[in-house]
């Protein structure tokens, strides 16, 4: 996927490159926690949402395997997506798109629309 003509690796190789010239010796541990904090925060882009929910969705996904989709499996391919923790904000916009489209969901707590 492309982020304004920045390939995902491209863009998560900058970032390492970034972190590896702050921190020639690693990640201190007391600044480990708001690194990941930053990376957790960070919202899914609509074109994020829009791949999340297409291999969901995909023929032969697991997810669909038991009829119904929950949290679990969106945090999972979220997650592949993105290589970060999904974070409620994000769950409850793909379940958002996913209940709108009605794809039958299962636990999902909120699945208010997603803006657009």
């Amino acid at each position: 996927m492309r982020l304004g003509g920045v390939t995902n690796t491209s863009l998560v190789g900058s970032i390492l490159d970034w972190l590896r010239a702050g921190y020639p010796e690693g990640v201190p541990g007391p600044d480990r926690v708001p690194l990941l904090a930053l990376l957790r925060a960070t919202p899914l882009t609509e074109d994020q949402i829009k791949e999340v929910v297409r291999n969901i969705t995909a023929d032969g996904s697991a997810a669909l395997a038991d009829g119904s989709i929950d949290t679990d499996e969106i945090e999972a391919f979220i997650a592949e997506v993105t290589h970060h923790d999904a974070g409620p904000e994000n769950v409850n916009r793909v379940a958002a798109k996913l209940a709108a489209a009605g794809w039958p969901l299962s636990g999902v707590e909120n699945t208010t629309p997603a803006s657009s």
